[in-house]
């Protein structure tokens, strides 16, 4: 099996050769090129570049094309994000809403920030190996980038005091990753939505299920309704006091993040018929022993053997991790 033919299969519940391998592979591609994560983000080509030999080294099973995905949306909408010349990821240091509610500038393009340079870099991936693995974008939720344009606090206090103003703006927001999603998928490509503030304690349980939740459900009801079948719904962290209205999104994935009881989460998904990502911590792949991550790999594959439609996942890997440790965990799960 190729990846792509290794990840359809999991999805129509078919017989695999071996457990999926998804690294969340994004500034550490830059790496690859010894290029830094700024100047691969400010360059469709570098970006291009990155991915390619990302997947020529690790033959991961799906590409999440990008280097600091969470903030593209919130860029173009208006955030000022600061790149530099080391090898830190380029952050977002303004937020236009902070002060008021503004609903002028929220309209979609792809000429706004580095959308199109996103859409060119995955579709000419796709092209290239997209016969052999999905190749795919990573957009944010509503809410995500709503928290980006207002600030953390602002958001938390705005959905106290000004819930009306702040369900306007999400909702146009929401509308913005409609047409985004249109695009992306206008290219033959997969969507993946990355919820990065929607986890507790960065919100309650009742503040996701009002603020979170119908924008998700709803997005992700659009790209099903292109004929989309994947819709990942990607939330870190401890979410297992979210976990049964994540679930009620309609995502077609559910990740057990490195801190939480993944026996639950196996049990969650097997009553839902979903995939469901194991995640080993990527601090772990870049800075433990052999040992280390053997004997934790050898803990999270001997809960997940007992559930079929199981992903061996990691967060987000750092830049500067060593190729040996992402190469051994591939080749522990090819050699099991």
């Amino acid at each position: 099996m190729n990846s792509k033919q290794r990840m359809d299969a999991l999805g129509n519940g078919k017989a695999l050769d071996r457990i999926p391998f998804l690294p969340t592979i994004l500034e550490h591609s830059a790496k690859l090129l010894n290029k830094t994560p700024s100047e691969t983000a400010l360059d469709e080509r570098l970006l291009e570049k990155a991915q390619l030999r990302a997947y020529e080294l690790y033959g991961h099973d799906a590409i999440t094309v990008g280097i600091d995905v969470y903030n593209i949306e919130a860029e173009a909408l208006g955030c000022e994000v600061r790149y530099y010349n080391n090898n830190s990821i380029p952050g977002i240091i303004t937020h236009p809403l902070e002060e008021r509610f503004d609903t002028d500038g929220i309209s979609f393009s792809i000429e706004r920030g580095r959308i199109k340079n996103i859409l060119n870099a995955a579709s000419n991936i796709h092209m290239a190996i997209g016969g052999d693995v999905n190749v795919g974008i990573g957009i944010c939720g509503p809410y995500s980038i709503f928290v980006e344009l207002k600030g953390y606090e602002n958001t938390v206090f705005s959905c106290v005091a000004d819930s009306e103003r702040v369900h306007g703006i999400l909702g146009l927001i929401l509308e913005f990753q409609k047409k985004y999603c249109d695009e992306i998928i206008n290219r033959g490509l997969g969507v993946t939505i990355f919820e990065s503030w929607a986890t507790p304690p960065l919100i309650s349980p009742a503040g996701y299920r009002e603020f979170v939740k119908p924008y998700e459900k709803e997005l992700i009801r659009h790209i099903k309704s292109r004929g989309i079948k994947a819709a990942p719904l990607v939330i870190g962290g401890d979410t297992s006091l979210i976990a049964d209205s994540i679930i009620e999104t309609g995502t077609t994935l559910l990740v057990a993040d490195y801190v939480v009881d993944i026996d639950l989460y196996i049990e969650k998904a097997a009553s839902n018929d979903l995939i469901l990502r194991g995640n080993i911590d990527p601090k772990l792949v870049q800075s433990g022993t052999r040992e280390e991550i053997i004997q934790k790999l050898g803990f999270i594959l001997d809960k997940a053997k007992k559930y079929g439609k199981f992903i061996l996942g990691t967060g987000v890997i750092p830049y500067d991790t060593p190729s040996d440790n992402i190469l051994m965990i591939k080749n522990y799960l090819m050699d099991r």
